[in-house]
């Protein structure tokens, strides 16, 4: 089996050597030259693909089986030409070669957006404000228009992803001397790196369609979190400041049941607290 895997950053490159030490030819791209000998060391082959190359992308569709399209964008500024304008040439290029792929897209559960605290699962409205909510579900919906072509098409919407790089404690203690804005009382929604792999990989496997949340199973607000992570490396608390807007919007708790339903066993079903 052929595969490639389209932004090859902090979640690709953990999928990559998966799929490589199952004897399938990985393709792994980025848009940082100084990252391939990295990559090479996770895929059978590494190159650059800048912005939305067409003839890149042709290659790339003629010549594997399955995609991993796992793009993030460097700014706030990048989301359109990242997200959107990607699944948009991608649905044009579908249309163009009738070349029916296997397609994985990682989206985000921020799409829900704010629920009151409520839980949310796949069914659940989207409360959509921003552009930037807006261009995620956009391009959500441009790659699921390709089932209509044949393809076979799995979102999977990510919940906050820490881990190895991304450790809970080292966030904490670069807050020390720093106070956050808002109360600190909306629940958090986090995955780890690791299941967020083995959950590509679980949906190739099973060929799972359709959109899937992938969070773990705790969702203590975020106060009750950081308090938890200085009582256990002895760390001053966060501090707080409720006239400010807070800067994780969204209050929800997002339900992993539908993954769940399917088979899929989370490694980190409680918070890591590293």
């Amino acid at each position: 089996m052929n595969i490639v895997i389209i932004g090859c950053g902090y979640i690709g490159s953990e999928v990559a050597p998966i799929w490589s030490k199952k004897g399938f030819h990985v393709t792994a791209t980025t848009r940082s030259p100084e990252r391939l000998e990295e990559l090479s060391r996770v895929a059978q082959k590494s190159l650059i693909l800048k912005g939305n190359d067409e003839d890149e992308l042709i290659a790339l569709i003629a010549n594997n089986d399955v995609i991993l399209i796992a793009i993030a964008a460097d700014s706030p500024d990048h989301y359109e030409s990242a997200y959107l304008q990607t699944a948009q040439i991608f649905r044009h290029l579908a249309l163009e070669m009738d070349l029916p792929r296997h397609l994985i897209y990682t989206s985000s559960t921020s799409v829900y957006g704010d629920h009151h605290g409520r839980w949310v699962d796949e069914e659940s409205e989207l409360f959509i404000k921003g552009d930037q909510a807006k261009i995620l579900y956009e391009s959500e919906k441009a790659y699921l228009s390709l089932q209509e072509l044949g393809w076979h098409v799995c979102i999977l919407r990510l919940a906050e992803i820490y881990g190895p790089a991304r450790e809970l404690s080292k966030r904490v203690k670069l807050l020390e001397y720093h106070t956050l804005p808002g109360t600190g009382d909306s629940f958090t929604n986090m995955i780890h790196k690791t299941d967020c792999a083995h959950a590509i990989d679980y949906a190739l496997r099973h060929n799972l369609e359709g959109i899937f949340n992938l969070a773990d199973d705790d969702h203590p607000t975020r106060k009750e979190l950081y308090n938890q992570i200085s009582d256990k490396f002895r760390l001053p608390k966060v501090k707080w400041d409720p006239s400010h807007k807070p800067l994780h919007n969204g209050n929800k708790r997002v339900s992993n049941h539908k993954i769940k339903g399917e088979g899929f066993i989370f490694r980190h079903p409680h918070r890591v607290l590293d």
